[in-house]
């Protein structure tokens, strides 16, 4: 019998109330992803994309079907973590910018001893290039790239069992977008957490991701490997998502690292 999946996306429909109308957003949406696999749901603005985050965040609950997070609906319980941590596009809104970014990542270990808080800190800091002795400094104080790491440090010191990446590079600079994907590459390799990447970069897309979902207008046109998707996708709708991709490729500075 094979392992549970991480995420379960059952089947998943979800409405919007616009001007005074209901509007489908999300049609029968169905997917897994398992431990240590990402999975890329690409798709053009409006395909339905962050409506379907919000549901896999548990954020909202969709009209119809279901998500299971380790076999449980997904949400906020008071004083428990959840196992569904999430990475924003913007680090410098996701971050207090009132309190030490230590203070950040300490957040999620409240149920740690207070001097194993600090050693963890120190460790996540450390693991995820930040010099430990920074942690005191406030957010103001680091770049968009380093906040995006720590970010990513707060994420971890949780121990999700999936971690939610929506369009975590698309505010950094193309040098600083290799980084953090080479990042997340390796702390994917060693934690083992399922990923859910979304994303309009397919290049970001092609390193990551085990598996591409192509959404538009909120239904699912294609849903296969990584590989099978850049080497020959089926639906019209992705091969027109992949050459447009190309033609703003050859338009972008190279980078270094593995996204160059």
């Amino acid at each position: 019998m094979s392992a549970q999946p991480v995420l379960a996306v059952e089947h998943v429909s979800h409405d919007y109330i616009v001007k005074r109308r209901r509007q489908r957003i999300l049609r029968d949406v169905h997917f897994t992803v398992e431990a240590g696999r990402t999975l890329a749901i690409v798709g053009e603005s409006g395909a339905g994309k962050s409506t379907l985050s919000r549901l896999i965040a548990g954020l909202e609950r969709p009209a119809e079907g279901r998500v299971r997070v380790d076999g449980a609906p997904p949400g906020l319980r008071f004083g428990a973590t959840s196992p569904v941590q999430i990475v924003f596009q913007q680090p410098t809104e996701a971050l207090n910018r009132f309190i030490s970014v230590g203070a950040s990542v300490r957040e999620p270990l409240r149920h740690l001893p207070r001097r194993r808080r600090s050693a963890r800190v120190a460790e996540l800091l450390d693991q995820l290039g930040i010099p430990a002795s920074r942690a005191g400094d406030r957010p103001r104080a680091f770049s968009g790239g380093q906040l995006q790491r720590i970010v990513l440090a707060r994420a971890l010191a949780a121990e999700p069992r999936l971690l939610l990446c929506d369009e975590p590079t698309s505010a950094l600079d193309v040098s600083v977008q290799a980084q953090i994907v080479n990042l997340l590459l390796a702390l994917q390799e060693r934690s083992g957490f399922a990923c859910v990447l979304v994303t309009h970069d397919l290049g970001v897309a092609k390193v990551l991701a085990h598996d591409v979902l192509v959404l538009r207008g909120g239904e699912v046109v294609e849903h296969v490997s990584a590989e099978r998707f850049f080497a020959a996708p089926q639906a019209p709708y992705s091969r027109q998502l992949l050459e447009t991709t190309a033609a703003q490729m050859l338009q972008r500075p190279r980078a270094a690292g593995r996204l160059s």
